[in-house]
């Protein structure tokens, strides 16, 4: 059910992770914005609430069928974006930023392990509209890939 993409992003992310030092993942460039842990808060978080649609779609018989749609604008970095909810400040090592995304992670492997036919379901996207409820982990790998280009940029910045 999960293409690769998702797969891989994943694993991509986690090994930019994986050899970041306290200062790499808690510092913010000279302009601001957010810190290398902040972003990883941010995914996981969105991950979950990502899930949540597909959810809330299955609650409420949200059935039918809705075009697929082309995420790659997530990937376009000049296209800004609000989150839906600022992230931690609290100063994080790589082990619990690693953490934090295998949790979000386990919980949509349960969640897809539990609900096995969730292609039946739309889902209302607060930007997208309605899209295919299993189409929500190429949104979910799309939103990764965005901000392993927004963590890649932080590192160099902050050299």
């Amino acid at each position: 059910m999960l293409d690769q993409s998702f797969i891989k992003t994943r694993e991509k992310l986690i090994s930019l992770l994986r050899h970041l030092n306290d200062y790499e993942l808690n510092t913010a460039t000279e302009l601001g914005g957010w810190t290398v842990a902040q972003v990883v808060d941010h995914l996981a978080v969105a991950e979950v609430n990502f899930l949540g649609l597909v959810e809330n779609a299955m609650k409420q018989k949200h059935i039918g069928h809705a075009e697929e749609k082309d995420f790659s604008i997530l990937r376009d970095r000049s296209v800004k974006m609000k989150a839906q909810q600022e992230p931690s400040t609290v100063h994080k090592n790589a082990e619990y930023c690693i953490q934090l995304l295998q949790n979000s992670r386990n919980a949509t492997e349960a969640f897809l392990n539990e609900n096995k036919y969730i292609e039946r379901y739309v889902v209302s996207h607060p930007r997208f509209g309605d899209i295919p409820a299993n189409s929500i982990f190429t949104l979910i790998a799309e939103h990764e890939q965005r901000h392993i280009e927004q963590i890649e940029e932080i590192l160099e910045a902050i050299k």
